[in-house]
C-alpha cells in the first residue's frame, strides 16, 4: 500500500468514527438483557484483549457469491465509491456476558468498514471512497433524505421476488459461486441511479444487513455467530456489480475473548470477489 494510501485510510476511518459515534448509520438494533452485566460497556474490562491476539476456529461455514462479469470488466478503478454504512446491524447479546463490553450495533459497523477500507485501498488504490453520511459527502440538509433511503433500500424487491435485506436468497444457494446478470428491478435501479447523479458517485458499496449474536459458552473463551450479505453496484447503471453472503460460527481456542476484530474472519471472504480474476473463473 502507497503512503498516500495508507494516509487516505486513516482519514477516512477517523471521519467514519466520527459518524458511527453520533450515530448515523443506518439502521441499528442492539439486542441485549436489562438484567445481569447490562452496565458493563460503560466499565473498564480487565479480561479483554490483554493476554495477545485473539485465536478462533471458524465452523458451519455458508457462503455465496455471485458478480455480473460485463459490470465487473469494466469496473473503472478511478472512479468515485460511495461507501455507506452497514444498513441494517443487528447485535445480539445474552444478559450475562462479560465479554461484550465493547460490543455494540456500532462497534460492529466500525469494525466492519475497517475490513473493507482496507480492501479497496488494496484492490483499487487509485479510486476515491467518499462517506454516504450527512456532513460527508451528503449535504447536511438530506438527513431526512438519508433517514428513508436505508429502509427504502432494504425493502426493494430483487432476488426471487424478494427484499435486499432478506438473506433467504442467499442461504439457499449455499456454496455456489456464479456468474449472474441479473435484472434489477425499475424502482431499485431508479433509486441507485438517483444516488449516483444527486452524488456524483459511480458505484456504491453497499452492506445490506450485518447480524452478529455473542455465545459465552463457544470455545474456549467464548464465540460469535456472523451473518452479513454485502454488495457492490454500478449506480450509473443501476446494475449489481458482485454480492456475498458469508455465514460462520467462530469459536475462540485461546485465552482471549472476542471482544474486538469480529470482522477479521470476513476479510479474506471479502477479498477472495475483490481480487479474483473473473476471466478465468467458471462458474459451480
Amino acid at each position: 500500500m502507497s503512503l498516500a494510501g495508507a494516509s487516505a485510510g486513516c482519514v477516512f476511518l477517523v471521519c467514519l468514527l466520527g459518524c458511527l459515534l453520533a450515530g448515523c448509520a443506518g439502521l441499528r438494533d442492539d439486542a441485549r438483557g436489562n438484567d445481569g452485566d447490562s452496565g458493563m460497556r460503560d466499565t473498564p474490562c480487565e479480561e479483554c484483549g490483554t493476554r495477545g491476539e485473539i485465536e478462533l476456529k471458524i465452523t458451519g461455514e455458508k457462503f455465496y457469491r455471485e458478480w455480473n462479469e460485463k459490470a465487473y470488466t469494466r469496473m473503472d478503478s478511478s472512479a468515485v465509491v460511495g461507501v455507506f454504512p452497514t444498513l441494517r446491524v443487528k447485535a445480539k447479546r445474552p444478559e450475562v456476558c462479560k465479554m461484550c463490553h465493547s460490543f455494540s450495533a456500532d462497534a460492529l459497523d466500525f469494525d466492519l468498514a475497517h475490513v473493507e477500507d482496507s480492501l479497496f485501498v488494496k484492490a483499487f488504490p487509485k479510486m476515491k471512497r467518499e462517506l454516504m453520511l450527512p456532513g460527508m459527502r451528503l449535504p447536511d440538509e438530506d438527513s431526512l433524505y438519508v433517514d428513508s433511503l436505508a429502509v427504502r433500500l432494504l425493502g426493494s424487491p430483487f432476488a426471487d421476488g424478494k427484499k435486499l435485506g432478506d438473506f433467504s436468497p442467499w442461504v439457499e444457494r449455499d456454496g455456489i459461486e456464479q456468474a449472474f446478470t441479473r435484472e434489477v428491478p425499475a424502482k431499485l435501479k431508479d433509486l441507485l441511479a438517483g444516488i449516483a447523479s444527486r452524488y456524483e458517485v459511480r458505484y456504491v458499496s453497499l452492506p445490506l444487513v450485518l447480524e452478529v449474536e455473542m455465545d459465552p459458552d463457544l470455545g474456549r473463551s467464548g464465540g460469535y455467530t456472523w451473518k452479513i450479505a454485502w454488495s457492490l453496484w454500478d449506480a450509473r447503471y443501476g446494475e449489481l456489480v458482485f454480492l456475498v453472503y458469508s455465514e460462520f460460527t467462530a469459536a475462540t481456542t485461546g485465552r482471549v475473548a472476542p471482544e474486538k476484530e469480529w470482522s477479521v474472519p470476513f476479510a479474506p471472504r471479502l477479498w477472495k470477489m475483490f481480487s479474483t480474476d473473473i476471466s478465468k473463473l467458471e462458474s459451480h
